[in-house]
């Protein structure tokens, strides 16, 4: 057991973490969870020993021969091959070339990368490139497993394979403490820490922080004519989610009116604590054009719409026969794992592809540089300018927009109008951020400023790739309500998300699979009729082996297994004789569950 109490670190005159008190057992799973400056990395800093808490910590540092860690960026050497980097850390750790050869097949084989090993690791996708950090983590069969953010930006699929290693190695005894900003993951542990700005929140199991939400969060349909007074809801205390309307008031006698009493989930708990400390959604659209009257439509016809879509390299084809529309006001989410096809598809819309076969039409139009003008674009690496001021950011990309509206000549004029024209709630944010460069602000208030940046020329559409990845919840919410309100104006939005609980804020989403559509409609369309069976067994752990070493889909949800796709007969067979029994119930399936079984070549369903 690893105890910590009252830990503080101070960097010069800011506290990174403050007075922090916890536990962290053998086998279990504890999930470290907050934005960007919460505290998370600073915790896992001072568990490896790297950063010295005040008071001292006795016993909280494993010794280095037993602990494995995982930093952010995955901590592979990229111009490395597979194989070297096991064999260097092999070498760190003084293996043995048969220890080595056993462990790293094992471990290779579970994360999916054996038939990789003479490639550069600088060469794998995102998804491989973390699991092959797990693998160097974990190689000497550490007592004590630290994850640094392991599946932030990581797409669905790569996700679960990342969860199931994380799984095994709790089910082999080790301590496993991870940071993430994924809320669906945080459900899966054992127990949380809520952090914010250095200090903790809540902890607990997952449970019992649902069960400690303060005050209420109120629901209401988001239809306009469905009741709810939304002008009775204060901005600052407000969110939404997909069809729904919450709001959060520090007594239940607050009620909003057409507002009925929800139950929280985690998602929402978060959000409504960090509220009750002090923190605010906003009082104000940070988008002026909020209040206008948006964009006219002239008719429904889609802003995009791509026609049996080929795109091929060489001797491969990244895209076969995809077709995909969006409309004025709709948002239109693209899902799928590593190489499915989701970035291709948005440059082949973008007019950075040419497509094989296929058509595809921005505005009615073949995609030029001159009907790109009247679209946002946030690309994954956000497009901001490091060196340069929040507000320099701002008043450089409404320069460069305002200049070349009115044709392909550069004009200075027009630009100068352009940055005259700003929106003073988007200045007024970026001037909050202060004079410093951009590459020093948390990650999000960098993709907020990304997306005031996209929208200063009031496009007709924006394209967003993964504009949420890595933002703590309540920044998650901001820019999710400002979305909603630029699509209630009439602007079509094409976003991809790996966040699985971001899939029901869009109207409509589109599961690419190797290429090909594999699924289209909302979450309920998409995961209508799968089932996942559930095991519960007290014997967990050996269960958890048997079931994975039989190929089965496994993932841990706390102390009980959720096994997509298998049927009970097939569990039966597996766990036939385990100590201590086991029982098995059904539950519907996730939709991450969906997208993983479309991935191992079973029906997802769908289109």
């Amino acid at each position: 057991m690893i105890t910590l109490r009252g830990a503080s670190v101070h960097f010069g005159a800011r506290r990174a973490l403050d007075d922090f008190s916890g536990s962290f057992a053998p086998g279990q799973v504890t999930a470290l969870v907050g934005g960007d400056g919460a505290g998370k990395s600073t915790l896992l800093r001072v568990l490896t020993g790297r950063v010295a808490a005040t008071p001292a910590q006795p016993g909280a540092v494993t010794p280095r021969t037993q602990l494995g860690y995982m930093p952010a960026d995955a901590g592979v050497w990229n111009n490395l091959s597979v194989a070297q980097n096991i064999a260097f850390v092999a070498r760190v750790f003084a293996m043995s070339p048969e220890q080595t050869s056993q462990r790293s097949q094992l471990l290779l084989a579970r994360a999916g990368l054996a038939q990789v090993g003479d490639r550069e690791a600088g060469k794998l996708s995102g998804g491989m490139r973390q699991k092959l950090g797990f693998v160097l983590a974990t190689l000497h069969s550490p007592s004590v497993v630290l994850l640094d953010e392991p599946t932030t930006g990581v797409d669905p699929v790569s996700r679960g394979e990342i969860w199931s290693l994380i799984a095994g190695a709790a089910a082999e005894g080790a301590t496993v403490v991870f940071a993430t900003t994924y809320l669906d993951e945080a459900e899966r542990c054992d127990q949380l820490f809520l952090l914010d700005q250095g200090r903790l929140v809540t902890s607990g199991t997952p449970d019992e922080v649902i069960a400690s939400c303060p005050g209420t969060v109120w629901q209401a349909p988001a239809d306009a004519g469905a009741g709810a007074d939304t002008d009775d809801v204060p901005r600052a205390t407000s969110w939404r989610r997909g069809d729904q309307l919450f709001a959060w008031t520090p007594s239940d006698r607050e009620a909003p009116a057409g507002f009925a009493a929800s139950v929280p989930d985690l998602e929402n708990t978060s959000i409504a604590l960090l509220l009750a400390g002090g923190a605010t959604l906003g009082a104000d659209s940070l988008d002026d054009a909020a209040t206008a009257p948006g964009h006219p439509r002239a008719s429904d016809a889609p802003v995009v719409l791509a026609s049996r879509v080929t795109k091929t390299f060489g001797d491969f084809t990244a895209l076969h026969d995809v077709s995909l529309a969006v409309h004025p006001g709709e948002i239109v989410g693209l899902l799928g794992g590593n190489g499915a096809g989701k970035t291709t598809l948005m440059r082949c819309v973008l007019g950075l592809e040419q497509v094989a076969s296929g058509r595809v039409l921005l505005f009615g139009q073949v995609p030029s540089i001159a009907v790109r003008r009247r679209l946002g674009y946030v690309a994954q690496g956000l497009g901001l300018y490091p060196t340069l001021s929040a507000t320099e950011n701002l008043r450089f990309t409404a320069r460069v927009f305002g200049a070349r509206s009115g044709g392909r000549e550069f004009s200075a004029a027009r630009g100068a109008r352009a940055v005259a024209r700003l929106g003073e709630r988007a200045l007024a944010y970026a001037h909050d951020l202060g004079r410093g460069p951009v590459g020093a602000l948390p990650l999000g208030a960098r993709r907020m400023l990304a997306y005031l940046c996209a929208i200063e020329h009031d496009p007709e559409l924006l394209i967003l790739d993964e504009p949420t990845s890595g933002m703590d919840p309540l920044s998650r919410a901001r820019l999710w309500r400002e979305l909603r309100e630029v699509a209630d104006r009439g602007v079509g939005i094409l976003v991809s998300t790996h966040y699985m609980a971001e899939a029901a804020q869009c109207d409509r989403l589109e599961m690419l699979t190797a290429g090909h559509v594999s699924a289209s409609g909302s979450v309920a369309d998409i995961t209508a009729g799968r089932r996942s069976l559930v095991v519960h067994a007290p014997q967990w752990q050996r269960a958890f082996a048997l079931l994975r070493d039989a190929d089965l889909p496994v993932a841990l949800d706390r102390r009980m297994l959720r096994v997509p796709g298998a049927s009970r007969d097939e569990i039966a067979r597996v766990l036939d004789g385990l100590d201590g029994g086991y029982s098995v119930t059904e539950a519907a399936s996730t939709l991450e569950e969906t997208m993983m079984l479309a991935e191992r070549g079973g029906d997802a369903g769908g289109k």
